[in-house]
């Protein structure tokens, strides 16, 4: 197979032709590396291809449903022994001490981890540019970013380098680069994907790891196949009734949807946005569903008060432990200046500010709750704005402060944060695109624990769209 014959199947697609040994694992991989050699100078979405992973590929078929296909993974310590630079130059010896649980259950279904993807620094901004890497371009418009942090492996599979990659959602990480790059992006319930060996939750349950993907099947079986507790857990969330393959085979029944293109932060959207997620209540209603406008009411300023105490609180002992197992001190000379930032405003804070902030989110989570007890799915704008031109947003631009760096983060978080605070699963679909041709993603969040109901609509509105023939400028069909 041909790097240009990678984007005409989704995963399970090219899983199926290694089954029936139409191709096999290395000649998938050949492929895959070919085309990172094509589209990366132009992307700068891939860090570092792993030779000996390459040369471990089969020629016959693997395990689970993915039968040995090679696949990308982010930036962040995830497989034993390779390096985690967390897009930081101060980073750039580290490497993953341990597998992550999470990965351990996407290797036992047949995926191979190939090569690393880039992040922002520390997955902190919502900007895949950092001072070791670069910018990441997106592929539709290599002038605009992709946002962040997930962002190389946003564009790899927009590119059709891969059908998915591995990302991490802390504030919108997964579903932001998803938007900017015409992806699918879940971001699921709090607990659903275990964060051992180092936690239930990272970042004190606020953030996931899971896939950014292109089809709607994809994104549920590798949901199955990341779901669950291991041992250690503090806690676990319930399971599903079924597997989530097999629930997106049925349609949901008519649902009761909110639909909001209200900014919570008071950042203006995009006309072209607002006009998009209008549109995409349109195709609900015509597809049966009951549509309303209608907003959770919370105190979003002090939503956001809290998430910055939260997010520095959690990356001041990050970073001083991380320095610690490099044996070095924290060289700010080696950061960006939203980082400093970050890690300054953490070494401020009282343990009586957290657990003050902590207390917030549950406020609201309790508000959300309830809303989403009335409605089956709410609907807003994954992100109020189109992708920025690259260095918009720069993370080391001089003067940041973690009011500053929050500010940046507006333009993108403003409707994502909200559920990695209240827990609940939310998803980016790519429903339209601009006059100039960028895509814009509509985001669909359901109440805790119903990922099942998500898919199923996702699928529904997969069929409508048919979002997987467009295809970007930097792609593998151009090369």
């Amino acid at each position: 197979m041909r790097a240009a014959e990678l984007a005409s199947f989704d995963g399970l697609g090219l899983a199926a032709l290694i089954e029936r040994r139409e191709t096999t694992p290395r000649e998938l991989g050949a492929a895959v590396i070919e085309a990172i050699g094509a589209l990366n100078p132009k992307l700068n979405a891939v860090i570092e291809i792993y030779q000996d992973a390459f040369e471990g590929l089969s020629e016959t078929p693997g395990p689970g449903p993915y039968r040995g296909l090679p696949t990308l993974t982010k930036d962040f310590p995830i497989e034993a022994g390779r390096k985690a630079q967390f897009g930081s130059v101060f980073a750039r010896e580290f490497r993953a001490s341990r597998d992550s649980d999470f990965w351990k259950k996407l290797r036992a279904g047949g995926l191979v981890n190939l090569a690393r993807t880039t992040s922002s620094e520390f997955g902190l901004a919502a900007a895949t540019e950092s001072s070791l890497y670069g910018a990441t371009k997106n592929p539709w418009d290599p002038s605009r970013g992709v946002a962040g942090s997930s962002g190389g492996s946003a564009a790899s599979v927009a590119a059709g380098i891969v059908p998915f990659a591995q990302g991490g959602d802390g504030g919108g990480s997964i579903r932001n680069p998803a938007s900017f790059c015409g992806l699918v992006g879940l971001k699921p319930s709090r607990g659903r994907v275990s964060g051992a060996p180092e936690s239930n939750a990272p970042l004190l349950g606020l953030a996931t790891a899971f896939m950014l993907t292109r089809s709607l099947r994809d994104c549920a079986t590798l949901l199955d196949l990341a779901s669950g507790a291991v041992p250690g857990d503090a806690y676990e969330i319930a399971p599903p009734a079924g597997s989530y393959a097999k629930a997106i085979e049925t349609p949901p029944k008519p649902l009761r949807v909110a639909l909001c293109t209200e900014s919570w932060s008071g950042y203006p959207l995009d006309p072209e946005v607002v006009r998009v997620t209008r549109e995409a209540g349109k195709q609900l209603e015509a597809l049966g569903h009951h549509v309303e406008e209608a907003s959770p009411r919370f105190d979003y300023a002090a939503f956001l008060a809290a998430q910055k105490v939260i997010w520095a609180a959690t990356m001041t002992p990050s970073l001083d432990d991380l320095a610690a197992a490099l044996g070095k001190p924290v060289d700010e000379s080696e950061l960006q200046a939203t980082t400093i930032a970050v890690y300054r405003h953490g070494q401020t804070l009282s343990a009586a500010q957290l657990v003050t902030g902590l207390e917030v989110y549950d406020r609201v989570t309790r508000a959300v709750g309830e809303f989403l007890a009335r409605h089956d799915i709410l609907v807003t704008p994954t992100a109020p704005i189109t992708p920025e031109p690259v260095g918009t947003y720069g993370p080391d631009r001089p003067g940041r402060t973690v009011d500053s760096f929050f500010d940046d983060l507006a333009p993108k978080e403003t409707f994502t944060a909200l559920f990695n605070g209240t827990g609940s699963p939310a998803i980016s679909l790519p429903l339209g695109w601009t006059k100039t041709g960028l895509p814009v993603g509509v985001q669909f969040a359901a109440g805790f624990g119903r990922e099942d109901l998500l898919l199923r609509l996702a699928r529904q509105l997969e069929q409508e769209y048919r979002w997987d023939q467009r295809r970007p400028a930097l792609h593998v069909t151009r090369i």
